[in-house]
């Protein structure tokens, strides 16, 4: 299942397999800010066959963030992080492991695959919306990047 975006520039890419948990980040992100233009796909394949596109029309090219679950079926979430790394119009993307998992491992190993910050996901919606406010708001609008 996914959300795609067929004109509009992907502000937010999520890669997330729990479709339940998915709908939760969408009804916290329209609480944020309505004018995110945001699209998920629900396994690691799917996102990887849509980052590999890379044309010109590609939505995705410039997605401003990535948000990306740590544990996908099919492709793994660090198996798309390191293809990420090694596409030229994404390596400098944002990417934010956002996972349900704390394990000291997992979070060590998602930065020494280039993730730039990594999130546990947290429990409760009033929680959720302000994990997603904090994400949104430093890497959407204050975070500084070249194109």
């Amino acid at each position: 299942m996914s959300k795609m975006q067929s004109e509009k520039n992907v502000d937010l890419f999520y890669i997330e397999d729990n479709e339940d948990f998915i709908d939760f980040v969408g009804i916290a992100l329209k609480k944020v800010d309505t004018s995110i233009n945001y699209s998920y796909v629900t396994d690691g394949l799917q996102a990887k066959e849509i980052l590999e596109r890379g044309q010109a029309d590609n939505p995705y090219k410039k997605a401003k963030l990535i948000l990306l679950d740590y544990n996908l079926p099919g492709v793994s979430g660090m198996q798309l992080l390191d293809r990420i790394r090694s596409e030229s119009y994404l390596k400098h993307t944002p990417v934010v492991v956002f996972s349900s998992s704390d394990n000291p491992q997992d979070i060590k190993n998602a930065y020494s695959h280039g993730a730039n910050a990594y999130v546990v996901k947290p429990i409760g919606m009033a929680n959720l919306k302000d994990t997603i406010q904090t994400v949104c708001d430093f890497w959407l609008n204050k975070n500084q990047r070249c194109s």
